[in-house]
């Protein structure tokens, strides 16, 4: 009797171990994201894989001290030396937009208004008005990397973020910080496809005055004080 039951215990703890192959393909770690089939770490687009275990090692934005003051709020100066051509998509409603930078040229109001709107909080629809430096942070990175003739893709993770969005977002577990620049409109979080993640997080690091995450599938930039985080 014992020898049976022995084994009916060895065969479950097989099966235990078989099982995560056996539903979907799903291994029990995943080391190309540093998700697992017991964590809660979202799935990442091909493009976003072989980044090492960022998932599980990130850091959220860390919160600002309550004292810290930001800086007066910008209309986006775009000393760029060349002429941009971007590609914009949104990751979470698919809406695509091109956006012309030409070189020492502000935006139109009218421009504005379009980029204001597309970095809405599309989960409200409620719209702010975008913080220009950040928007020069965005736009120095893209500058950067593109190659010669300026054209490049950029997906946009989030911008304007209001605070019922960002409480639904902290109550689901995600990585937001409770005091969120994204809820001031001086924060936006893009990826670069076909530009790797850790060349990425390095323009963003040399270039942007303000502050820089470094996420599994993304990098947040942002118009608050000089500090970086994450792997």
């Amino acid at each position: 009797m014992k020898r049976r039951v022995h084994v009916t215990r060895r065969a479950m703890m097989i099966g235990a171990l078989c099982a995560p192959s056996l539903v979907h393909g799903a291994p029990l770690v995943d080391i190309s994201t540093g998700g697992s089939l017991f964590s809660k770490t979202s799935y990442s687009p091909p493009e976003a894989r072989g980044q090492g275990l960022l998932n599980m090692f990130s850091d959220p934005e860390p919160d600002l001290a309550p004292d810290v003051s930001l800086a007066p709020r910008q209309s986006p100066l775009l000393g760029m030396s060349r002429p941009l051509r971007l590609a914009l998509s949104n990751a979470n409603t698919g809406e695509k937009m091109t956006l012309n930078v030409t070189a020492r040229v502000p935006f139109s109001p009218s421009e504005k208004r379009k980029l204001d709107h597309f970095l809405r909080d599309w989960r409200q629809n409620e719209i702010q008005e975008i913080d220009g430096a950040v928007l020069q942070a965005l736009l120095r990175v893209c500058e950067d990397v593109a190659p010669e003739g300026g054209a490049l893709n950029v997906r946009i993770t989030s911008g304007y973020r209001s605070r019922k969005t960002n409480d639904l977002l902290r109550r689901m577990g995600k990585k937001a910080a409770r005091n969120s620049l994204h809820m001031q409109a001086r924060a936006i979080d893009f990826s670069l496809p076909g530009v790797p993640m850790k060349t990425l997080s390095r323009v963003a690091r040399q270039v942007c005055p303000g502050g820089v995450g470094t996420y599994s599938t993304f990098v947040h930039v942002d118009s608050g004080p000089q500090r970086s985080w994450g792997v």
